[in-house]
């Protein structure tokens, strides 16, 4: 898996031209865009091959490429979908002798089933196709010794259940940049090649439905606000990761360089299936004019220890402008290892255009919670498979000390280390701010104060000790305390006009903070007042705010029961899951 992961997402090659894409192509053009690019590269890639085939451009080396990719099978359910996928499109150009090599990859290579909701998702969807594909074998023909029928019918019940969970009580591994893409191809794949016409039109709502979820927090690319799972450049470069690609492709996203083509081919298994996205989905993803606050529940991963609930509710806040986006979730170990709580996305269409902070934290609880192995080398295991697990200045990372309260454009993070036990490490957050900034201060009240494009910020660092590192990408701040409080504010051209009245209006904003209690009272820059009692006392207005809202709630998207409502102006697309209806008003 790890040898095709970077292959498959970045595929970075040298293009002598730096060239802005066309900001007003249409999906087809951009289609066609990406297709002949990869078609006229020449990688051990499933990506060049299937654009390769789909183009019908350089066939006989579209021919070598799988042959060689299928010679010696490598990255388990990575290698199911693509591989899959590839034959499935192509198989009608591809020789007889290809084809049985193929099959019988299917007996002799065992994949592992994985241990995260993308990797089953992508393990039944290919496991439940190959088994349409070859019907009526026994188990001697298959690497898990059950027949077709048997395969066939597992991954059917799996797959079903999973939508039924996504829908009713949301996703594990929620809106991940990272992850996105390897929920969406196996929808794709269902889409365009499942028999069972029940099944096509499932794959089709839930492709309406991951969609509508990115589409409500997405900026110029970007995939805003809190995510389950964040790897770190991802969290630091958002227009970099990998759903970066999907807006490129879907939304028409603008300031794309042809340079950035080359680590879209995640979007070729996207690009040549014959689904087409809705117009009121890409117009939820386009439209700025009008702020928006949208709410979220999503559920935790599964918790097989020390927890009182297996999947306990995970709540998000985002608020949408044209110039940023602010996005939270409430706090606590929802993901383990990689999760963003927070952050501030700007417009701006160039690199590390985002805000946010971490507790680098890690123990062999947090992992204990949600993975089978024996706890005392889990810590270790996880460090081996993802580099930075127990690192103090990593950027990506769940906190049972962290909590967050945020209500449009403010946000409240508060952090109790007097919490922590003797052998947990790390009383320390840390904050990234983007050295590429038009300004930035620390002014003599204490705000650290900026401007990217026509997005602003304000951050108040509240208890603790304070310390700067600059690089040759970031303002890289660290604060050391028992208890840390951050107050954040962001806003933008488009609601206080310059940058100076910005400055001006932080003056007017107002605090009481107890260290001992550790309660925070604050006056916002919009004139409400709010009350943050760590760990759960949240008040707006004097009155109590409560975490308990539908699996999405907002101006474009809301839930109910067996149903997701996507609205823009005067239109709606109703996707009923109940009655298995897609009906449009």
């Amino acid at each position: 898996m790890k040898n095709l992961i970077p292959l498959l997402i970045s595929l970075c090659i040298i293009w002598s031209e730096r060239e802005t894409l066309a900001d007003d192509m249409n999906f087809e053009t951009r289609r066609e865009i990406l297709l002949k690019h990869f078609a006229n590269l020449n990688l051990p890639s499933f990506a060049v091959c299937l654009a390769k085939f789909a183009t019908e451009h350089d066939l006989d080396n579209g021919v070598k490429i799988f042959d060689t990719l299928i010679s010696n099978p490598s990255g388990d359910m990575f290698f199911m979908f693509q591989s899959l996928m590839t034959y499935l499109y192509a198989k009608e150009k591809m020789p007889e002798w290809l084809k049985q090599k193929y099959r019988n990859v299917w007996k002799t290579y065992t994949p592992f089933r994985g241990d995260t909701e993308n990797h089953w998702v992508m393990y039944y969807v290919s496991l439940y196709l190959a088994a349409q594909e070859w019907k009526n074998q026994d188990g001697t023909k298959w690497f898990n010794g059950k027949s077709s029928s048997e395969n066939f019918k597992e991954s059917e019940e799996w797959i079903n259940k999973w939508i039924e969970i996504t829908t009713t009580i949301g996703q594990g591994e929620f809106d991940s940049p990272r992850y996105l893409p390897f929920f969406l191809i196996p929808m794709f794949m269902l889409y365009e090649f499942a028999e069972d016409s029940l099944m096509r039109l499932k794959a089709q709502m839930m492709l309406d439905y991951l969609f509508s979820d990115y589409a409500v927090e997405h900026l110029a690319g970007c995939y805003c606000g809190g995510h389950s799972r964040d790897y770190p450049y991802d969290a630091l470069n958002p227009r970099y990761a990998p759903s970066s690609a999907f807006a490129f492709l879907y939304f028409s996203d603008e300031g794309f360089k042809k340079t950035d083509l080359n680590r879209f081919g995640i979007a070729v298994f996207a690009a040549v299936t014959s689904y087409r996205l809705p117009d009121i989905i890409y117009h939820i993803a386009t439209d700025r004019e009008v702020p928006y606050e949208h709410k979220e529940r999503k559920r935790v991963r599964n918790v097989i220890r020390f927890g009182k609930e297996r999947n306990p509710p995970v709540y998000k806040y985002t608020y949408v402008t044209k110039d940023y986006c602010i996005g939270s979730l409430q706090g606590g170990v929802l993901q383990p290892i990689q999760q963003h709580s927070w952050d501030i996305t700007f417009s701006d269409s160039g690199d590390y255009n985002t805000i946010f902070s971490v507790h680098p934290y890690f123990s062999e609880i947090e992992v204990g919670m949600f993975f089978p192995e024996e706890m005392k080398i889990l810590p270790e295991l996880v460090d081996r498979a993802h580099k930075v697990y127990r690192n103090p200045n990593k950027w990506s990372s769940s906190s049972p000390y962290e909590r967050l309260f945020q209500y449009k454009g403010t946000l409240i993070a508060m952090y109790d280390f007097k919490l922590m036990k003797p052998v947990e490490r790390y009383r320390h957050i840390n904050i990234f701010i983007p050295r590429i900034l038009d300004h930035f201060e620390i002014d003599t009240l204490g705000w650290i104060i900026g401007k990217r494009g026509n997005g602003y910020f304000g951050m108040r660092i509240l208890g603790g000790m304070l310390g700067l590192e600059v690089d040759s990408i970031s303002y890289s701040f660290k604060v050391y305390g028992d208890r840390i409080c951050l107050i954040v504010e962001s806003g933008g051209k488009v609601e206080f006009g310059d940058f100076n009245s910005f400055r001006s209006a932080l003056k007017s904003c107002s605090f009481e903070f107890d260290s001992v209690k550790f309660v925070v009272r604050y006056k916002s820059l919009r004139g409400f007042e709010m009350l943050f009692e760590y760990p759960e006392g949240r008040f707006l207005n004097g009155e109590k705010y409560d975490l308990n809202w539908a699996l999405f709630d907002g101006n474009y998207l809301k839930s109910e029961v067996g149903a997701l409502i996507i609205s823009w102006r005067d239109k709606k697309r109703i996707l009923n899951f109940k009655n298995l209806k897609i009906i449009e008003e």
